[in-house]
């Protein structure tokens, strides 16, 4: 029996605005599964690419933030998921095209502004809250938003 999952992914920004994903009629941040072998970074950057479209190579880590660790169902057990999370900056054109997995339950993916994002915090687990919470007042993503914010 496994008792723990590993996952990474990012919380992506471009501008003033952030990337969410509704993934089983939740908004949440795109992740994914370690593969054996696999670095973190990498496992972000590929399920960014796999959930919105977005291709790798108009992805930049600007920082690695905090891991969560979460309960999950795994068959009958349930065990500890932890996910690596990553500030990630989009350097891609602001209209690319996003595009939802929908085999992994992804029926939109959005770019939001703050103000936006309140209207659909109703429909996202504490842990995005949480998440979203602590990026909002991270220096390096404040300092993004002052330095890029006219980009979107």
């Amino acid at each position: 029996m496994k008792n723990k999952i590993k996952a990474a992914g990012g919380i992506v920004i471009q501008g003033k605005k952030i990337l969410f994903i509704k993934k089983n009629g939740r908004w949440e941040f795109p992740k994914g599964r370690l593969k054996k072998g696999s670095k973190r970074k990498n496992t972000a950057f590929r399920e960014i690419y796999e959930e919105t479209g977005i291709p790798q190579e108009n992805l930049n880590i600007i920082k690695p933030l905090i891991p969560t660790h979460d309960n999950v169902k795994d068959g009958k057990d349930v065990v500890i998921k932890k996910t690596y999370w990553y500030l990630v900056e989009h350097l891609g054109d602001a209209k690319t095209k996003l595009i939802p997995e929908k085999r992994e339950g992804i029926t939109k993916c959005k770019w939001l502004t703050p103000s936006e994002i309140v209207l659909i915090m109703k429909d996202s687990r504490p842990l995005v809250h949480y998440l979203l919470e602590f990026v909002l007042q991270d220096p390096d993503y404040k300092s993004l938003r002052k330095t890029r914010g006219k980009t979107v």
